[in-house]
C-alpha cells in the first residue's frame, strides 16, 4: 500500500518504481534472505534423503513413513525457517508526520480528513459478540486495539490539541488554530465540505503560503494484544483465543446457506458478499474494480480451488477462503510501488503484488462465492516497531455449524467469526499489535467508502504530500513473543 495514499487527481500519480523485496512485517537483514532460502533447502534436502533411505528399507510402510516425514518437515520449517515475529501483547507510542509544501508562488489552501480509531474488538467495532440461545448471557467481546490517546500539533509547536475518541463533535466555527493559517476540528459525518465523508474524523485545513512546508503531528498511544479466530493445529498457541474454545476450524464450520441468517450474517452477505464487483479505482466511462469477482480469470482459478477442496469441505465457505489464501499467499510474488495499481485479476494474472493488491486478489476470489470479504486499513511495523509502512489486508466473516452452535447454547444469529486476514504476511485470522488498525471498511455503494478513504487531502497541488511514521520511545512487550512461519503450503 506504500505510496498508494494520494490526493483526489483524476488517474492519481505514482512517484515510485516497482521493488522487490520481504513483504512488511519480515525482518530479513542484508543477505538473510539468501541464507534462509539456503537453510531451507538444505533442511529439505537431508529430509529427502532420510526419506529415499527409509522408503527403501521399509517399502509396506511407505504411507505411514512419508506422513512422518511431512511432520518433521513442517516442525524443521517451523523452527529454523524464515518467519515473523510478533509480541503476544504491546503498548507504545507512534507519532504520524503529515508534510503539505507548497511550491507555487501563491498561497493554496487544504483540507486533510484525519481517522480518529475506534475500539477494535474480535468482533470488528462490535461492542457485542456470542450471544446466549435463551437470552440471558452475552459473552463479552475481547478488545484487541484502544487507543489511549490522540494529540495534533503542527511544526513542534507548544499548541497540543487532545481529539476526542468518544463521540464527541466539533464544528468548523468552532475550529481551534494550531498554527497561523491552520485549524483543526472533529464534526460528524455527512456530505459537505465541512463534514467527515467516511467515519469519525478530524479535519485539519487551512492555507499554505508559497514556497512554506506545514507539517501536523499526531501521536497515537495504543494498547494492542495478539488474538486468533482460527482454531485450527498451526495458529500460533501463544496467541489468545475467544472463550470456551468458541474460534473457528475444520469440524465446527458452517456452510453457504448459513449466510442466510438473520442478524449479521445475513447483512454483510447483502451488503458485501453479494457484490461480485468492488471499488472501483477509476470512476467514469471506464471502470477499473480493485475487487472482481465477474473475472473470468478470477472465476477460473476460483473453480480450480474448488476442485481441489475434500468432497466434504466443497460446502465450506471457510474451507474455500483458506484453501484461496494459501493459494495466493504462495503464488503472488510481494512487489511495492507497481503501476498501475493491480485489481484482483491482474494481481493473479501477473503474479505479483502489493498487500492490499494481494488482498484484491483473495477477495476477488471470495466475491465469485459470495462471501462477505472487506478493507481493514492502517500503519504497519516490525516486530523491534523500528519502522512503519502504510498498510492494508482483508476481514471476512463465516458461519460457525449449526448442530455445533446448538450445543454450545449460542443464538444462532450471533453465532459466527468476523476476523482478519492478511495474505502476504500469512496472518490467517490472526490480529497482531503490529498493526495499528485506523479504519475497518462500512458498507456503501460499490466501495465507495474506500474510495475515499485512500484520498482524504484535498489541496492545489500535486505531488506536494508525504507521510511518515515513527515509534516515539521504547514500546513495552507483555507476554513474550511467538513466530508465525512464512510458510509454501500446507
Amino acid at each position: 500500500m506504500a505510496m498508494r495514499l494520494e490526493p483526489n487527481i483524476p488517474g492519481g500519480y505514482r512517484v515510485q518504481g516497482a521493488r522487490r523485496g520481504p513483504p512488511p512485517g519480515l525482518n530479513v537483514r542484508r543477505g538473510g534472505k539468501r541464507r534462509a532460502k539456503k537453510k531451507k533447502s538444505n533442511l529439505r534436502s537431508m529430509i529427502l534423503v532420510i526419506a529415499i533411505a527409509f522408503l527403501f528399507l521399509f517399502t509396506p510402510a511407505q504411507e505411514r513413513i512419508s506422513t512422518q516425514l511431512e511432520k518433521w518437515l513442517d516442525d524443521l520449517l517451523d523452527e529454523f525457517g524464515p518467519a515473523r515475529e510478533y509480541p503476544v501483547h504491546a503498548a507504545y507510542t507512534v507519532e504520524r508526520n503529515i508534510h503539505l509544501v507548497n511550491p507555487h508562488s501563491q498561497a493554496i489552501s487544504f483540507s486533510y480528513e484525519l481517522p480518529i480509531p475506534e475500539i477494535r474488538t474480535d468482533f470488528g467495532n462490535s461492542e457485542f459478540g456470542f450471544e446466549s440461545a435463551d437470552g440471558t448471557f452475552v459473552y463479552p467481546v475481547v478488545t484487541l486495539q484502544e487507543i489511549a490517546g490522540m494529540m495534533a500539533k503542527v511544526d513542534g509547536g507548544s499548541n497540543h490539541v487532545m481529539i476526542p475518541l468518544t463521540e464527541e463533535y466539533l464544528g468548523a466555527n468552532d475550529a481551534i488554530s494550531l498554527s497561523t493559517g491552520t485549524e483543526i476540528f472533529w464534526p460528524p459525518v455527512g456530505q459537505n465540505n465541512d463534514r467527515c465523508s467516511v467515519d469519525r474524523c478530524a479535519i485539519w485545513q487551512g492555507d499554505i503560503q508559497s514556497g512554506q512546508m506545514v507539517t501536523l503531528e499526531v501521536t497515537y498511544d495504543v494498547i494492542s494484544t495478539s488474538f486468533s479466530w482460527w482454531g485450527g493445529s498451526r495458529a500460533p498457541s501463544e496467541a489468545p483465543r475467544a472463550a470456551d474454545e468458541l474460534s473457528i476450524h475444520a469440524g465446527n464450520d458452517g456452510t453457504y446457506a448459513d449466510y442466510d441468517r438473520p442478524g449479521r450474517l445475513d447483512s454483510m452477505y447483502d451488503q458485501f458478499g453479494s457484490e461480485r464487483q468492488w471499488y472501483d479505482r477509476d470512476p467514469g466511462p471506464s471502470q477499473n474494480w480493485a475487487v472482481d469477482g465477474d473475472s473470468n480469470v478470477v472465476i477460473a482459478l476460483a473453480d480450480e480451488i474448488e476442485s481441489s477442496l475434500n468432497p466434504e469441505d466443497v460446502n465450506s465457505p471457510y474451507a474455500f477462503a483458506h484453501a484461496a489464501f494459501i493459494k495466493i499467499r504462495d503464488s503472488i510474488v510481494y512487489s511495492q510501488g507497481l503501476s498501475p495499481a493491480r485489481g484482483g485479476p491482474a494481481c493473479i494474472v501477473d503474479e505479483r503484488g502489493d498487500c492490499d493488491e494481494q488482498s484484491n486478489a483473495w477477495m476477488s476470489l471470495l466475491r465469485t462465492r459470495n462471501i462477505p470479504a472487506w478493507y481493514e486499513f492502517g500503519p504497519m511495523t516490525d516486530s523491534q516497531f523500528s519502522a512503519w509502512e502504510p498498510h492494508a489486508w482483508s476481514n471476512a466473516i463465516f458461519p460457525l455449524d449449526e448442530q455445533w452452535c446448538i450445543e454450545k447454547g449460542i443464538d444462532l444469529s450471533t453465532c459466527f467469526v468476523e476476523g482478519e486476514v492478511d495474505v502476504v504476511n500469512n496472518r490467517w485470522l490472526l490480529h497482531t499489535p503490529t498493526t495499528m488498525t485506523e479504519w475497518i471498511e462500512q458498507p456503501s455503494f460499490e466501495g465507495e467508502a474506500s474510495y475515499d478513504f485512500y484520498r482524504p487531502l484535498s489541496i492545489g497541488c500535486v505531488n506536494c504530500w508525504t507521510e511518515s511514521w515513527e515509534t516515539i520511545g521504547e514500546p513495552e512487550i507483555m507476554g513474550g513473543t511467538y513466530r508465525v512461519p512464512v510458510r509454501i503450503g500446507e
